[in-house]
């Protein structure tokens, strides 16, 4: 009995050390995905400003994310199924504050509720519009 459940926890750690890699993850990338603080850097294929920041958080508790989006806070739950690329936002609510950055942070927000699939590398997170090819946002991983 103790044999079978040693082997069976050996099996599963050596799954899940030998698929994470923080460089270049496959697609999908959950353990890498959450938890971790992802700076946005492109919003519909145009740079993000360098005097303001965004980033997102998704947490693995609960399915939220949280965001700072230039001069607001986002938040909301996030949905993940197992096995595939598939990521959406389906609720969120922000803090509403007025900025310089208003139009750029009003397009991440819909971008963010847009989005359907994501893909991971590089430690680039690039998330997808149901008819995008092109990424409509980009992240870099925070160091």
């Amino acid at each position: 009995m103790f044999r079978s459940v040693l082997s069976g926890l050996v099996l599963s750690l050596s799954l899940v050390f030998s698929s994470c890699s923080k460089d270049d993850e496959p697609v999908p990338a959950p353990v890498y995905l959450l938890d971790q603080r992802w700076i946005l850097t492109e919003v519909n294929g145009q740079a993000t400003p360098k005097n303001a920041s965004a980033d997102l958080i998704m947490l693995a508790a609960g399915n939220t994310y949280n965001a700072h989006s230039y001069c607001n806070q986002l938040m909301g739950t996030y949905e993940l199924a197992a096995g595939t690329p598939t990521l959406r936002f389906p609720t969120g609510g922000s803090t509403f504050a007025l900025c310089n950055e208003i139009e750029t942070e009003q397009a991440y927000n819909a971008a963010l509720h847009k989005t359907v699939r994501y893909s991971i590398s590089n430690r680039t997170l690039r998330l997808y519009g149901a008819e995008s090819e092109q990424p409509i946002l980009v992240f870099r991983a925070e160091d």
